[in-house]
């Protein structure tokens, strides 16, 4: 079979050339992950896969996945400044490809079924991941394309690294993902807070996990209302998903966001169940006060406090930053000791806000105060989203794959100590296959922006972004490692990868070559107790 080998930080083609590599090699460091796309053709009788080590420390070590690359259709270009464009001419400098245009980016597992569209050739991603406890070395093996009676054979080098990447459990970043709740029963067909839909939703949580999230997202409380008027809320979706998330292993839990403004330049929030109601009147004060006594006590009753973190109202502004303390105010007094996360639009939430996630841009257009901020040591995540559009670092799929990565590479480099995205399975419009911009208040969200996973018939499929995400994830960890004990040659080495969220490099074999260098770096520079 005629095959070829591409780094995993390159996005593959249907219409892709073949290169010129034929053997897989990878370095990988304990805890971590490293991974390749496979192009060659579709072949004529039923096909198998496997991988096989010529050592047995690799087999006691090493996690082969492999997967079958799924194309997915681009149908228009993120625009030079907000959401999507048919013109070209206004993205044509940073965008990878002409809309539309198809992507390799959903991974279907080689052993499951799926609806999803296959096109003409055959595309696998093959990722190794080694265990904390790997011993460090060299080994060898195949990569075996069985066809039939004919075997071919891609020769496979991996290097393992005694340069750790600790659990998600111990990490350094901090993540999150919004999970749609009210989606996932339509995106998978089946009934809502159902046996099936719970364990769907035990799926994703697995999902999250392995891309290094460390806090999961719960619904918020639903109103309950008795001929009009407001008697109750309703917790239980947010406790059972609390229950299913924490027995899944996640690190921290996030309350639903409460309240949010009507425009971004008023003054007021309204509560998300009553949006004629300002939380500074007496009646939302009240009935806030309900909510949270309520939620209050689930929280303590499945002993949840050392785990919880409270989203209020999602991205404050200038002109409603002061509205946005009340509602702290309140939300303090009803449950003291949880700290209150949102992103921010705004530098002037002191005392109101104890995890800052402003957005990559808004991050350096007040960067100094964000860094006046973190100096006396208040917590500064950051995150992305459809705005701004543009070249600037996001998971958009006619970006180059090499953003997705190395966003996290600049959260190292401003030393912000987590990641925020809104859209983890955001299904939304009737066919994100052909159609990746998924529709939005009259607009289109940048390709992939509403998710970065697919639904699957067992849950969700991750992507190549999911992939460039959760590495980006862990040489996070890696370079704050190497940050420690020189912190300035660490410096040097991201800003040859990047040097702000608009200025990346654009090819995968450079931020390939610079994560090789930083592994090299740790294992000269760094002490490893336990090799």
């Amino acid at each position: 079979m005629n095959y070829s080998i591409f780094n995993d930080t390159d996005w593959l083609y249907p219409d892709s050339s073949h290169s010129r590599t034929e053997h897989i090699r990878l370095t990988v460091p304990r805890g971590g992950h490293a991974g390749v796309q496979i192009l060659g053709e579709i072949p004529d009788a039923p096909l198998r896969l496997r991988c096989s080590w010529h050592q047995d420390e690799a087999k006691a070590g090493l996690t082969v996945s492999l997967f079958r690359l799924l194309p997915v259709g681009v149908n228009e270009n993120t625009d030079s400044r907000l959401m999507t464009t048919t013109d070209f001419e206004r993205c044509k400098s940073f965008v990878t490809r002409k809309a539309p245009f198809e992507v390799y980016d959903a991974l279907l597992p080689v052993d499951e079924e799926s609806d999803a569209p296959v096109n003409g050739r055959l595309a696998v991603y093959l990722c190794i991941d080694a265990g904390a406890d790997a011993v460090p070395g060299n080994y060898s093996g195949e990569l075996c394309l069985c066809e039939g009676l004919q075997e071919t054979k891609i020769p496979l080098t991996c290097r393992v690294s005694p340069v750790l990447v600790p659990p998600v459990s111990s990490a350094a970043l901090g993540m999150l993902n919004f999970f749609d709740y009210d989606g996932l029963a339509n995106q998978h067909h089946v009934e809502k807070n159902s046996d099936e839909y719970w364990e769907l939703f035990s799926h994703y949580v697995k999902a999250q996990i392995a891309m290094r999230c460390t806090h999961i997202l719960l619904p918020p409380g639903e109103a309950v209302f008795d001929n009009g008027k407001l008697i109750d809320f309703d917790f239980s979706m947010a406790q059972k998903a609390g229950q299913i998330a924490r027995k899944e292993g996640a690190r921290y839990l996030c309350g639903g966001h409460i309240a949010h403004w009507h425009e971004w330049d008023e003054q007021e929030y309204y509560p998300n169940w009553n949006q004629s109601l300002g939380i500074t009147t007496t009646e939302g004060y009240l009935q806030l006060r309900l909510y949270l006594t309520k939620w209050n006590d689930i929280v303590t009753k499945n002993g949840w406090q050392p785990y919880m973190t409270q989203a209020l109202a999602d991205e404050p502004q200038t002109h409603n930053d002061a509205t946005y303390r009340i509602l702290a105010g309140i939300f303090r007094k009803f449950m003291p000791g949880v700290p209150i996360i949102d992103a921010v639009e705004t530098t002037r939430l002191g005392g109101g806000i104890d995890i800052w996630v402003p957005k990559q841009d808004t991050y350096e257009k007040w960067r100094e105060e964000y860094e006046t901020l973190q100096a006396a040591g208040e917590t500064m995540w950051f995150y992305t989203c459809a705005f701004p559009a543009g070249p600037i670092m996001n998971r958009s799929m006619d970006l180059p794959l090499t953003a997705s990565r190395a966003v996290l590479w600049m959260g190292a480099l401003y030393r912000l100590s987590g990641f925020l995205h809104w859209g983890f399975n955001y299904y939304i419009g009737n066919d994100i296959w052909h159609s990746a911009c998924c529709p939005h208040k009259g607009a289109l969200l940048p390709a992939g922006d509403a998710h970065i996973v697919y639904p699957g018939k067992n849950g969700p499929l991750r992507s190549m972004r999911f992939e460039a995400q959760r590495a980006g994830a862990e040489d996070y960890e890696l370079l704050m490692q190497a940050a420690q004990s020189a912190p300035e040659k660490t410096d040097a080495l991201i800003r040859k990868v990047c040097t702000n969220f608009r200025n990346y490099t654009r090819e995968g074999s450079i931020l390939t070559e610079e994560k090789n260098n930083l592994i090299q770096r740790l294992e000269s520079e760094v002490p490893f107790n336990d090799r």
